[in-house]
């Protein structure tokens, strides 16, 4: 039996994620991921070829990033049950590609040393027969037979959807800044109106904290939950 293991290249996005991670030299938490989001975000932007079923694993994973990073933006937001079920999971998922990978060099030198074994037939040349045990009677065998068929894991089918372009950061920052310009005050809510999935608010949501920040444009809100009136810095 022959056993490959690939490590020289990617093989998907928590091997992607991982790596961001160490190589910054973190902890696997949501500081972390919230940190390295946006690297993230550009190593799929420079992705040059990727397979649909790749691509809607790696923004499975961006669109869990970008939440984790808009609660440590915005620490007023609240997940919901199935968004904090989601986060928990990636952690976790992480934490056992970070183990596997662990014990990856450890693997490799018992497979040097390892030693083939065989099978009856194989040791004494004696065909494969069925034995069981005696007085087995024909419904213990059916009995076995559903209880070993009910234990294979199902595939569940998943619903098909189209899997639109991946919003960048970057390019929002510039729509919503040209925007402002033009109009000298905009609300918030006119600015996203157009969105396509809440990945794109919470991306256009991103890019206003970024102009804020680089005093590029001037955000009021009077009372909580009410419009964002956006202006330009004159």
């Amino acid at each position: 039996m022959k056993y490959k293991v690939k490590t020289e290249q990617f093989e998907g996005p928590l091997d992607v994620l991982l790596s961001l991670i160490e190589e910054q030299k973190m902890d696997i938490t949501r500081i972390s991921l919230a940190h390295i989001t946006d690297e993230y975000l550009e190593y799929i932007n420079n992705r040059e070829q990727v397979s649909l079923s790749s691509l809607a694993d790696f923004l499975t994973i961006a669109a869990k990033l970008l939440l984790i990073k808009s609660k440590a933006l915005l620490p007023i937001l609240e997940f919901s049950k199935e968004e904090e079920s989601s986060i928990e999971e990636l952690e976790m998922q992480l934490e056992a590609l970070r183990a596997v990978k662990d014990t990856l060099p450890e693997f490799r030198e018992r497979l040097k040393t390892a030693k083939p074994f065989f099978a009856k037939k194989g040791m004494w040349g004696l065909e494969a027969q069925f034995i069981p045990p005696k007085n087995i009677l024909p419904n213990d065998l059916r009995d076995a037979f559903l209880t070993s068929l009910n234990a294979i894991p199902q595939l569940d089918k998943l619903e098909q959807k189209v899997i639109s372009d991946i919003v960048s950061l970057e390019k929002k920052i510039t729509q919503i800044h040209e925007i402002v310009t033009k109009k000298v005050k905009v609300a918030f809510s006119s600015v996203i109106k157009n969105a396509k999935d809440p990945s794109d608010v919470i991306v256009s949501f991103l890019a206003l904290l970024e102009l804020v920040k680089q005093k590029l444009v001037i955000a009021n809100q009077k009372e909580v939950f009410e419009e964002i009136e956006l202006e330009r810095v004159l």
